[in-house]
């Protein structure tokens, strides 16, 4: 009891009477809380909130970034674990380091979280097992999105076949090169709006490859391509959005792929100069596979595009004819090609492409140097803007996407900021009524002055450590010998090559030059 009291003494607080007197403070008295605002919303509405609030988005556990802690908030009270499970279970990741038969489990115990699963990641690995991993498509019906990516093989055929059967399937990315066969045959979903191919090929058999990436047994050829989609079927598929990465196969395969859908809008085409040789998709092919469907199309984006030869003159594909073209990304390596300014704005005549983008990326490489975006650039843009002043385009606004590397070793004091020229391009559009950006500057102006002037000094204090012992002396003898530049200049050679610097100066002291002379009598 003694040490209760005390506690309470030393847990007090002392204070001061009316009087003057040290005295014990009463305690504060507690006001009562407020009604809960979470307790007075409905559970629909909750769990809504409380979908803003995703679990990690790291999609290997390994690597967690600052993302929700799933377990904080299921244990903030059951109403909220009930409210946020279906957030939970909503978008899974089945690594490599997953175990699809614990979730296997859960799903059999608990029927109600099939429900939940909406978008399925797939990395499949040698220990993958793969009899649960398709029970577990097979029992989330609701699955709309799924990210496949695996090495061909054939135990993936029973898994591509669970995945086909999915009703409500509405975006499907095949990272693991599928051939012709799958993309045509196991991908005919009415729901299905969003394709993503990488590494598309024609078959396992296909002895023109270096490396076998594909999951099909039987060689395409392009015609047997073409019966595989025969003419019944064109133009018949519900796609609405399509993305491919390094394909694997001629442009004739891809044109096929293209005849599929009633009506393509979105269209992406990324690392297409990483492909092979002998399947390079060229600016004149991509305007061919692109035609197929240049009444629907309205966004269209585009990585570098290979050309060879005297292909040179045309990296720049015609969009004059996209009647419902409205927003065109590029790469700068096909933008600025080598044709008038006045024929690249033709090209960009389409009666709707109101947006621009360029893009200075190398698409996985290193990142561009400073020095891309130079006074070239700049002076192309101005006679582009004095083009488009007297013609009748429909373009709206640019955007530059310049990101160019961090490091500026070699920057000089004659460097110049790179996005001065921007800014003249930028006021250059304007004149003709085209609004034009860039991203955000990786340095200020005033850091890069800054920079400037402390590679000044590098470079000089490099300079003075790699400086010759011996060049002191050659300056000394220039005065009291009064040695001309040219004879100056033989000195230094003759002090690198390792001769005694003596010999050369009396040598050079009776050159008798006209030069020596001048100098000498303006020394007095």
């Amino acid at each position: 009891m003694r040490y209760l009291r005390e506690s309470w003494l030393r847990q007090s607080k002392l204070g001061v009477s009316p009087e003057g007197l040290l005295c014990f403070l009463p305690r504060p008295r507690r006001t009562p809380a407020g009604p809960d605002l979470s307790s007075t919303i409905p559970d629909e509405l909750l769990s809504l909130i409380l979908g803003y609030l995703p679990p990690t988005s790291s999609r290997d556990p390994r690597y967690k970034d600052d993302s929700t802690d799933p377990l904080a908030i299921l244990l903030v009270c059951r109403r909220w674990h009930r409210c946020y499970t279906p957030v939970l279970y909503r978008e899974l990741y089945l690594g490599k380091i997953h175990r699809p038969k614990k979730l296997l489990q859960t799903l059999e115990l608990r029927p109600a979280f099939r429900r939940y699963i909406k978008a399925l990641g797939i990395s499949i690995s040698r220990r993958t097992n793969m009899d649960a991993l398709t029970a577990i498509i097979r029992h989330a019906i609701l699955i709309r999105k799924i990210s496949l990516n695996a090495n061909p093989g054939e135990e993936l055929r029973s898994l591509l076949d669970t995945i086909a059967r999915l009703e409500y399937l509405d975006s499907l990315s095949l990272l693991c090169g599928p051939s012709m066969c799958t993309v045509v045959h196991h991908l005919r979903r009415p729901s299905l709006r969003h394709l993503e191919l990488s590494w598309y090929g024609w078959g396992i058999g296909d002895q023109s490859r270096s490396r076998k990436l594909l999951i099909n047994d039987i060689v395409f050829t392009i015609r047997q391509a073409r019966i595989l989609l025969p003419p019944a079927d064109h133009y018949t598929g519900g796609l609405t959005s399509l993305t491919i990465f390094n394909p694997a196969v001629p442009p004739t395969v891809t044109e096929s792929i293209m005849c599929w859908p009633t009506a393509l809008v979105r269209f992406t085409a990324v690392c297409l100069s990483h492909a092979l040789r002998i399947y390079h998709h060229t600016p004149a092919s991509m305007e061919t596979i692109l035609g197929r469907q240049r009444e629907s199309l309205k966004e269209i984006s585009l990585g570098i595009m290979p050309f060879q030869g005297n292909q040179g003159k045309s990296r720049m594909i015609d969009f004059s004819s996209f009647c419902t073209l409205e927003t065109l990304s590029m790469s700068c390596h096909n933008f600025f090609s080598s044709e008038p300014e006045a024929t690249t704005l033709q090209k960009l005549s389409a009666p709707l492409l109101h947006h621009l983008c360029v893009s200075f990326a190398t698409e996985g490489q290193d990142r561009p140097h400073f020095s891309t975006f130079g006074a070239d650039k700049a002076t192309w843009f101005q006679k582009f803007a004095s083009e488009a002043k007297s013609a009748n385009t429909a373009l709206k606004t640019i955007f530059i996407a310049f990101e160019p590397d961090d490091c500026i070793d070699d920057i000089d004091e004659n460097c110049r900021w790179p996005w001065a020229y921007l800014d003249e391009a930028a006021q250059a559009l304007s004149k003709s009524g085209i609004t034009m950006t860039y991203s955000r500057p990786c340095w200020t102006l005033e850091q890069w002055e800054e920079e400037k002037v402390q590679a000044k000094m590098r470079i000089a204090h490099d300079l003075g450590e790699h400086q010759p012992q011996n060049k002191e002396h050659v300056q000394r003898s220039s005065v009291s010998g009064v040695v001309c530049r040219e004879c100056q200049d033989e000195l230094e050679e003759e002090s690198e090559s390792g001769s005694e610097l003596d010999d050369g100066l009396e040598s050079h002291d009776d050159c008798g030059s006209e030069e020596c002379c001048d100098h000498a009598a303006r020394l007095g």
